[in-house]
């Protein structure tokens, strides 16, 4: 009996999940500003340091997505300490055991939250960079999960580990989505969120 306790203590809190969400859907201001609200203060700020509204709904978006995911997987955000590393990742200080990752670009946010490293990333795919972009975002996903530099992998001091999956969501809207975990991930684990999600 002891011996499963043990093992049921080191099974993950909840399983990992990645959540995307098109920010255009706060262009309403009285929406926005009602959202807005419901973040933490420190996302707040975030958000009133950037002068444009695509700007502000992005961030605000990413915030929106990452309480959405921390709710899902059983944590209250006002009772998570939010802080950087040297690196400038963010993490929780009070709780390590969530991993997670936020990436935005033009009109999508992106968030991957799981137990074990992750990291993702979400880019808006234009005439100029689609031939590189499936590339880019591969290496992007790579260096936040593994918290390794990003120059370091481009100039090719640094190669990515063989033990990190690489997952690729095809939605045909005009972006390039790129997960990397330490497992796999199946379509079940991914959701497209929508502005009644928040408002629920």
């Amino acid at each position: 009996m002891e011996l499963d306790e043990q093992v049921e203590e080191q099974e993950p809190k909840f399983e990992t999940q990645v959540y995307i969400f098109d920010t255009k859907n706060l262009a309403d201001k009285s929406v926005f500003d009602a959202l807005y609200k419901t973040v933490p203060e420190y996302r707040q700020k975030k958000i009133d340091f950037y002068q444009y509204d695509k700007d502000k709904r992005l961030s605000l978006g990413v915030g929106l997505v990452l309480s959405y995911a921390l709710e899902k997987a059983g944590f209250a955000q006002d009772e998570l300490e939010w802080a950087y590393k040297e690196s400038g990742k963010p993490y929780f200080k009070n709780n390590e055991e969530i991993q997670f990752c936020l990436s935005h670009s033009e009109e999508r946010a992106m968030c991957a939250i799981s137990t074990e490293k992750i990291g993702c990333d979400v880019e808006f795919i234009t005439p100029d960079n689609e031939v590189d972009i499936e590339q880019w975002t591969k290496i992007e996903s790579y260096a936040k999960a593994s918290d390794i530099e990003l120059s370091s992998l481009l100039d090719g001091k640094k190669i990515p580990d063989s033990k990190f999956i690489f997952r690729q969501i095809e939605l045909n809207d005009g972006y390039k989505y790129t997960i990397c975990s330490q497992s796999a991930i199946g379509p079940n684990q991914i959701w497209m969120l929508k502005l009644q999600d928040f408002l629920q």
